[in-house]
């Protein structure tokens, strides 16, 4: 076992630092304050300098900056040509092209690029509809592009509420900077006009990080996390919920998030519908937790980076965890004497959250060789000198 304690401050949020700044696209006054550069948010702060009438712009392999960066460039008339990895033109953008469309953009997918052909938003005759059952993405990203319109703009969310809570997140922000809505179950009409009300912002620490850091020192020997945002809406804020269950002792001490290590872990059942993003690093602490954890009601991590459920089993299979896969998550047999493995190699298969996950794993012992551990800067690039080992 590594030897492990961890002070610092998380880095800021990557969800709330590309809304954060496509706002700041429209409102260049806008002063943001925190830091990022993790992958995602380097690929939206570049590719928002290159939109222009002939604009050819990088996306990596985030989907969040794959979708926003494809409403934000419609909005300019002009052809935008988005460059994308094959994977990520794989995953689900069915309803991405649908709601281009219904604004009078045209797009078209080939091998690693997207064309987006625009006049700028046309007025929709009727009020739009925004399907939400492959991602609440499409949702965030309209609103976050509703800046400066010169007609009042309606629209609706039909289909599942996948992922709801981050469109939700993106409606808290916008409030906050003085976008005006009006909200009527799943409608929604955002005025014409609309311009921020404040010069600054503060973006706050990421609460995916936090919570593999959270949980690291839950494994190991403690964490403590300045600066920790108690009142936010990420979703992935549950977690500390999740620690109560779960027998994981937290307590905050002058704005510090500090969390005990735990010798009597227990297992959870937990809904993972609104935050899926928690389900790697989660089945990991229900490993070593007494007695099996069911995790569920997240078919959507198939369609992530990789096909999650099946890399998480794949390292459960290889350090000899017991465990049953679901359709929508998995049942994790946990076992705080897990003996530990030597000579483990693990493909991360290019996902951030699967090097985090093999990470704690290593960390509690276990001889792993992570491979793609590059992966990572995706979303948290100062992982290693955090967690204080080597892939």
């Amino acid at each position: 076992m590594a030897d492990f304690r961890f002070q610092g401050e998380i880095p800021g949020s990557k969800s709330i630092f590309n809304r954060a700044l496509i706002v700041k696209s429209y409102f260049p006054v806008l002063d943001l304050q925190g830091y990022s550069e993790c992958d995602d948010v380097v690929h939206m702060r570049e590719g928002l300098k290159e939109i222009r009438e002939r604009s050819r712009i990088d996306c990596g392999e985030g989907g969040t900056t794959f979708r926003f960066m494809a409403l934000r460039a419609s909005r300019m008339r002009g052809v935008h040509t988005l460059e994308a990895t094959p994977r990520l033109l794989q995953r689900p953008q069915k309803g991405l092209l649908d709601l281009l469309s219904q604004l009078g953009v045209q797009t078209q997918i080939k091998n690693r690029e997207m064309f987006v052909v625009s006049e700028g938003w046309r007025r929709p005759r009727a009020p739009l509809k925004v399907n939400t059952s492959e991602s609440s993405q499409y949702a965030s990203a309209l609103i976050l592009n509703c800046w400066l319109l010169d007609f009042d703009l309606e629209f609706e969310l039909v289909g599942d509420k996948v992922s709801e809570s981050y469109f939700q997140l993106t409606v808290q922000m916008l409030k906050e900077l003085g976008m005006r809505m009006q909200v009527q179950g799943n409608k929604y009409l955002i005025p014409a006009g609309q311009r921020i009300s404040k010069l600054e912002y503060r973006v706050e620490s990421d609460l995916s990080s936090a919570f593999t850091m959270a949980s690291a020192g839950a494994l190991v020997g403690g964490a403590k996390l300045l600066n920790y945002p108690v009142k936010s809406s990420q979703p992935d804020g549950v977690f500390i919920e999740i620690f109560k269950q779960m027998n994981i002792e937290t307590e905050m001490v002058e704005g510090a998030l500090c969390v005990r290590p735990s010798t009597g872990l227990r297992a959870v059942n937990w809904d993972l519908y609104q935050s899926p993003d928690l389900f790697p690093v989660l089945a990991v602490l229900c490993s070593w937790a007494n007695g099996s954890s069911k995790l569920y009601n997240a078919p959507h991590l198939a369609a992530k980076e990789s096909n999650r459920i099946a890399k998480i089993a794949d390292l459960f299979e290889r350090l000899g965890i017991s465990h049953e896969v679901l359709p929508d998550g998995m049942i994790i047999h946990g076992n705080p004497q897990q003996s530990l493995k030597k000579g483990i190699t693990f493909d991360s298969d290019q996902d951030h959250r699967m090097v985090m996950a093999a990470t704690l794993m290593k960390l509690k012992g276990h001889d792993i060789t992570i491979e793609n551990p590059e992966a990572i800067n995706k979303s948290f690039p100062e992982f290693w000198d955090m967690i204080g080992i080597k892939a």
